[in-house]
């Protein structure tokens, strides 16, 4: 894609910002008027960048602009995270949910989808965990913690020279690292949740994860 004029990227911002705000893209008259421009100039810039690639323009069609390369709007849902045993989910995103508004975190907020049943009594396979990437973890925060490469979830507590990953589930052990361990890291805390309460959706959520293994 080639690099956008400065002006280009006035219009680029008033179309994602308009689709953002409505559900769909601005006229050629709404995207005029925010320029302070005649329409037939905010068509030239259409024409201009539909040749860098950076946006689909139909001419005498009513709101007839496509954004490409556009990355989805809302949080990012991950296929699911363990709250048992680590399971590797890199690349897994399935879905996006917005819920930014509800929540004061960092704009890199993510998504997991619950599977594995260490969590049990509190999170449950399928139900949806708000993850700030951000977010320095305290003592009895749930956080998203990578384990040579593969989270779990786990509520974290930190004892001078190592960290206890404890489940909620007493079925299951304790999980001991050191905080300087390379082969650990904590990806995120956890800042919300959603409980799943249908399970067709439940399942086909976790049939799409399975797919993209």
């Amino acid at each position: 894609m080639q690099e956008l004029t400065s002006r280009q990227k006035d219009v680029l911002t008033i179309i994602s910002q308009f689709i953002e705000n409505h559900g769909f893209p601005p006229t050629l008259q709404e995207i005029a008027d925010k320029l302070q421009i005649q329409p037939s100039a905010a068509r030239m810039h259409l024409l201009l960048m539909q040749k860098k690639k950076t946006l689909r323009y139909i001419p005498n069609t009513s709101r007839g602009i496509e954004l490409l390369h556009r990355k989805p709007s809302g949080v990012p849902i991950y296929g699911s995270v363990p709250a048992g045993n680590p399971f590797f989910a890199e690349d897994n995103i399935v879905d996006s949910f917005e819920v930014r508004k509800y929540l004061s975190t960092s704009d890199d907020l993510f998504s997991l989808s619950v599977r594995g049943e260490s969590m049990v009594d509190l999170l449950y396979p399928g139900d949806l965990v708000f993850v700030d990437p951000k977010k320095t973890p305290r003592n009895g925060e749930i956080v998203v913690a990578l384990i040579e490469g593969q989270p779990t979830l786990k509520w974290h507590y930190r004892f001078h020279d190592e960290i206890e990953l404890r489940p909620q589930n007493k079925k299951y052990s304790v999980i001991t690292v050191k905080p300087h361990d390379e082969s650990f890291r904590i990806n995120g805390v956890v800042v919300g949740y959603i409980r799943a309460l249908d399970r067709m959706k439940i399942d086909n959520l976790q049939h799409s994860s399975s797919r993209k293994s």
